[in-house]
């Protein structure tokens, strides 16, 4: 057997037993993963949503041309009843890190931060006070993200039920046209 040969099998060899390790360490990882661990549930807006770590009400939703493509605004009232492991985080209060913007199939953009009315941001301390907050979200969305669609654009708020399982609250939004974008 050639020198040549005996390299190309022994590498064959190695390249098989990558692709079987690789297999088994799928397999032993994914062994208790849930089929489902997100859930989407449609809410309609002007009605409380959500679960017993938060709550929403969606209030009004417009978008305005900007320079750069459409500017969306959300208003919404918004509770944070528990502490909730948002954007994979124990305890962590900044729901800001579980809410977008979504475009099915193009993009998904998230808020610059909570907002009050006024414009200025919310703290972490008013998050750790469960009342009722008025919270004002901008995004800024590309036009051609929005023409690649493939379903009406929602806003998501991803709400950690357990830690195997998500309900991704969304509210439909309509950004055919400027003013109202409520579906």
């Amino acid at each position: 057997m050639t020198r040549k040969r005996q390299y190309f099998i022994g590498g064959l060899l190695v390249v098989i037993g990558f692709v079987l390790g690789g297999a088994w360490q799928f397999q032993r990882v994914n062994r208790g993963v849930t089929t489902k661990p997100v859930v989407e549930q449609i809410v309609q807006p002007h009605q409380w949503s959500g679960s017993r770590k938060a709550q929403f009400k969606m209030l009004a939703a417009t978008q305005r041309a900007v320079t750069d493509g459409k500017e969306v605004t959300l208003h919404l009232f918004m509770q944070s009843i528990k502490p909730a492991n948002y954007g994979f985080h124990a305890n962590n209060l900044n729901m800001i890190e579980n809410m977008w913007l979504n475009i099915p199939y193009s993009i998904s953009n998230q808020s610059r931060g909570m907002q009050h009315p006024n414009g200025r941001y919310y703290t972490e301390r008013e998050w750790q006070q469960p009342t009722i907050k008025y919270v004002t979200l901008r995004f800024l969305v590309i036009p051609n993200s929005y023409q690649q669609r493939q379903q009406a654009a929602r806003f998501s708020f991803l709400v950690p039920e357990r830690s195997d399982q998500f309900v991704k609250y969304s509210v439909l939004l309509n950004l055919d046209h400027d003013g109202s974008v409520l579906a």
